[in-house]
Parts: C-alpha cells; sequence; structure tokens
C-alpha cells in the first residue's frame, strides 16, 4: 500500500510541474511591447477550430501586436473600422492584414483602399478572380503573400499578381514534405502550396493548423516583413511544448489509474446460505414469499423485473429522441450553421436528463446504502482529480485556444448544461448501485454498451448525412466530437474505480462536456 501511494503521490507531483509550466509558457510570452511598430490583423471565419494559441505565440515571439476578429459575416466597413481602431494606437504605423477563406476579397479591396496596410496574407483563399477587377504584378502595392492547399483557382491567382507561371514551372522545396514556394522577381508576391484538398473548408482547417505552414507563415513575416534574417523557432517551440505536455500528462494519467484499485462499493446481493444448501442438496429450491405492500395484498412484479421493464422501455425512447435530435443538425449542416454542434452537445445532456427523469421513482426506493471503502486516500485521489481535469483545461488552452473563453451566451449556456449533465449523472449513478444491488448483476444505465451506443445515434446519422452531401468539415467536427465523448466517458469510468471516485468522476464528466463547446 504505501508503494501504491508513493507512485500516487508522484503522478500528482508530474501533473502539478506540467500544470505550473504550463501556465508558464502560456502567460509569459504574450508580454510583449510591439517595439517594432507593425501589427498583425487577422481576419478568420471559422472559430470554433481556429488555432488562436498558436498565432498568439507565434506573434508574440515576433514581437508583433496581434489582433483577431474570428466571425462569420464581417463586413468590409467592419474590418476597416477594425483596422483604423489599431492605427490609432501611437506604437502602431503599420498592418498586415492575415485573410482566411471567403475574406481573400474583402482583403484585396482594404488593401487598394489603405495605404497602412504594408501586406496582405491569404490563407486558403475562397475567390472569384473574374469580379476582383485589375490585379497584376502592380496592383495591389501591397505585399502579397499566399499560404494554400494546391488548386488551379489559387494558382491562377498567383499567376496574375506575379505574371509567372506555375504549371509548367516548378516551385522551390526544402525537402519533400515542405511545401512547394514561388517566389515572384520582385519578392512582393509569395506563394506557398501544400497538399490537395478538394473541400475549401478542410484545406482551410488543415493549412491552419498545420506546424509546418505556421512554420513557413513565421518565416515569410520574419524575412520578408519584418526584414530580419534568420528562421523563426517559434511554431516548432509551441509543437513541442504541446505534444510534450499531452503525452507526458497521459502517462502520468495512465500510471495512477493502474494503480486505482478495484471499486468495492455495492457488492450485488448474494445468495443466502438456505438457499446455498439446497442447491448443494440437489433438493428444489423454496419458493420464496412474494412480497406485500401496506394493504397486505400481494404485489404483481418484484422492483428488480420493473426495473428491467423500464429499461427495455427507455431504449426504445432514446433511440427515438436520437434521431429527432438528429434532424434539426442535419438541417443546421445543409446550411452551413455551426449551431448543429451546440445541438449535438444538447442532445447528451437531454438523453442523460430524460433517462434520469424516466427512472426517477426506483431513487425513492433506495435504503440501507452502504459504502465501503478506502476513506484515507479519498483527499490524495480529490486532489488528483482537481489537478487532472486542470491539465486537461490548459491542455485544452493550448490546442483548441482561448476563443471558447470569451463570455457569451454559448458559455452561459455551456455551463448550464454541464450543471445539468452532473446533476442527471448522479440521479443515474444511485439507480444502477439500487438495481445492482437488487439484482445481482452489473447492469447499468450509465456503463452499458447499449446505453452509450445511443448517444452516438444522432452523431453517426448526422456524420454520414454530412459526408452525403460532401460537408468534410462539418463531419470531421462531428468525428472530433464524437472522439471526446467517448474519451470522456472512459476518463469517468476511470475515476469511478477509485475511492471516494463515484462522484469526482462526476465531476470530472461534467468539466469535459463544458469543454466540448
Amino acid at each position: 500500500m504505501k508503494k501504491v501511494r508513493r507512485i500516487r503521490i508522484i503522478c500528482i507531483i508530474l501533473l502539478a510541474i506540467i500544470l505550473i509550466v504550463s501556465s508558464l509558457f502560456v502567460l509569459l510570452p504574450r508580454r510583449n511591447d510591439g517595439s517594432k511598430g507593425c501589427a498583425a490583423v487577422l481576419f478568420a471565419h471559422e472559430d470554433i477550430m481556429f488555432p488562436e494559441m498558436d498565432y498568439r505565440q507565434l506573434f508574440s515571439q515576433l514581437d508583433i501586436t496581434s489582433y483577431f476578429v474570428i466571425d462569420d459575416s464581417f463586413t468590409e466597413e467592419q474590418m476597416n473600422a477594425k483596422i483604423d481602431r489599431v492605427l490609432a494606437s501611437a506604437k502602431i504605423n503599420s498592418v498586415v492584414l492575415i485573410c482566411e477563406g471567403d475574406y481573400a476579397d474583402k482583403g484585396f479591396s482594404l488593401v487598394t483602399k489603405n495605404a497602412s496596410i504594408t501586406d496582405l496574407i491569404l490563407i486558403s483563399p475562397v475567390i472569384d478572380i473574374t469580379e476582383l477587377g485589375a490585379i497584376g504584378t502592380g496592383e495591389p502595392a501591397a505585399k502579397v503573400a499566399i499560404f494554400s492547399e494546391q488548386n488551379r483557382t489559387v494558382d491562377t491567382l498567383y499567376e496574375r499578381l506575379s505574371g509567372e507561371d506555375t504549371k509548367f514551372t516548378s516551385g522551390m522545396r526544402s525537402e519533400s514534405q515542405a511545401p512547394e514556394l514561388f517566389l515572384s522577381s520582385d519578392a512582393r508576391r509569395y506563394y506557398a502550396r501544400r497538399g490537395d484538398w478538394s473541400d475549401h473548408q478542410i484545406a482551410s482547417l488543415m493549412t491552419m493548423n498545420n506546424p509546418v505552414m505556421q512554420t513557413y507563415l513565421a518565416n515569410y513575416i520574419k524575412n520578408h516583413v519584418l526584414q530580419e534574417e534568420g528562421v523563426s523557432r517559434a511554431p516548432l517551440l509551441t509543437w513541442v511544448m504541446k505534444t510534450f505536455s499531452t503525452v507526458l500528462a497521459l502517462i502520468a494519467f495512465f500510471l495512477y489509474a493502474a494503480t486505482l484499485p478495484a471499486n468495492r462499493r455495492f457488492v450485488p446481493v448474494k445468495k443466502n446460505t438456505e438457499e446455498a444448501s439446497d442447491e448443494q442438496t440437489d433438493q428444489p429450491p423454496v419458493k420464496k414469499e412474494q412480497e406485500r405492500g401496506r394493504d397486505g395484498k400481494i404485489r404483481g412484479r418484484s422492483i428488480a423485473e420493473k426495473y428491467r421493464s423500464s429499461l427495455n422501455h427507455l431504449l426504445a425512447m432514446e433511440i427515438f429522441l436520437g434521431c429527432l435530435m438528429s434532424v434539426p443538425a442535419m438541417y443546421f449542416v445543409s446550411k452551413k450553421q455551426r449551431s448543429f454542434q451546440t445541438i449535438l452537445l444538447l442532445w447528451i445532456c437531454i438523453s442523460l436528463l430524460s433517462s434520469a427523469f424516466f427512472l426517477l421513482p426506483f431513487i425513492r426506493k433506495i435504503k440501507n446504502r452502504k459504502v465501503r471503502s478506502n476513506r484515507s486516500m479519498w483527499g490524495i485521489h480529490m486532489a488528483f482529480t482537481i489537478l487532472l481535469g486542470s491539465v486537461i483545461f490548459m491542455l485544452t488552452l493550448f490546442w483548441k485556444g482561448t476563443g471558447f473563453l470569451k463570455p457569451d451566451m454559448m458559455l452561459l449556456l455551456a455551463m448550464l448544461l454541464s450543471i445539468m449533465t452532473g446533476v442527471s449523472m448522479i440521479m443515474l449513478q444511485l439507480c444502477d448501485n439500487f438495481f445492482g444491488r437488487i439484482q445481482g448483476t452489473r447492469q447499468s444505465v450509465i456503463d452499458s454498451i447499449k446505453f452509450s451506443a445511443i448517444r452516438f445515434v444522432p452523431m453517426v446519422i448526422v456524420f454520414i448525412f454530412s459526408l452525403i452531401i460532401n460537408r468534410g468539415l462539418f463531419a470531421f467536427r462531428i468525428f472530433i466530437l464524437m472522439a471526446s465523448l467517448a474519451g470522456a466517458s472512459y476518463l469517468r469510468r476511470v475515476i469511478k474505480r477509485g475511492a471516494f471516485g463515484e462522484v469526482m468522476s462526476v465531476v470530472l464528466y461534467s468539466c469535459l462536456y463544458w469543454m466540448m463547446f
């Protein structure tokens, strides 16, 4: 037992070190004074999977003040007003405008009107070249750089801007996996292309989140915008830190999980000695007297039979609700609206709540609830769970960015649904424990395979629908959501094995559910 405690304490110390180092890594690089007099304004229309933390680290390492405008429907007037506010700062004299996807045409329009925009960087631009007007080697006057996947539209855009050919002329490559680079003779047009994706949303996602493309973007800003020599290591250091923290956290977690004792709570009721003696003597078992109510009448079915029957009805109801919730989610996918993710996360909460209230009559019948656990370890276990949630939160900041922390209605909705999810899981755990006692089995509403699979029903339906209508990015997001849900369920089960883990598993699952938004 001493060795087990020692290993647990070591794991907690490792996680604490990760938390401290990660916090310093996140907070310290943001503090730059912007002494180079240049600001980077980034307009992106994909806010769910935009790697905001990566770009904050990148610009802070280059000592550039960064501004992030992540919106789906930002007009050209609003973009111009944002740039004017940035230029109002006494330290800022020029702007590097970075536009992603559909904002490319607005970026060209702003560059031609505002001389303070010295550089225009396009990330996977989606643009109609015929509507751009007179663009060429001298128009716009600002330098233009393109970071994108390989497609004919972007190739044609660079050819018009530079006057050079990309079809019959190969670009430069530092290695086989590096992007193919094109640079005009006057060094005012730059093009880095890598990969070949049919869906421009997935292409944009891969370009923004790819550490190689992030490195080339940092090198372009350092060499062509700031006129400095050398190679920027900011994206490499960011990804090394994120990967190292993630791997170390997983190792410490599984090492801790391997030392957890088996959960001995709520052991199923064993057969009494009289039934055991009847089995040994091969005599027919004595028929038990049926339960009687307060009025003395014999009850029809036992509580175990009623519970088993209610589970079958609950299974059918959950399948119906899952198919019903997939309809609005498919509608939002067809309209290219990100509300589909809120519908799917709302379904998880509705599924757990409806199951809890459906089985509510059985919760009132719980009595003589005995808990057998090693209470001497509950303090360490609680500390570990808090640190685990903190580390997962920091890793969420690393990989997802700080955008999901912005105070808005979505954040309030996520917190409310997390609380409701935690309450419903506590109710369901009480039902499961009671059913295990009276039935003598380990059947469960929360952990059984069939009830766990039901929670994925609308996600699978919407995933297939997204593939059919060629919404690859939405399908990818749904896959990530399913993987996150499966991982959160697994973590909850592991935590539940330990002492005092029943409550801690619910707290951890509710926190992870909130982070899925």
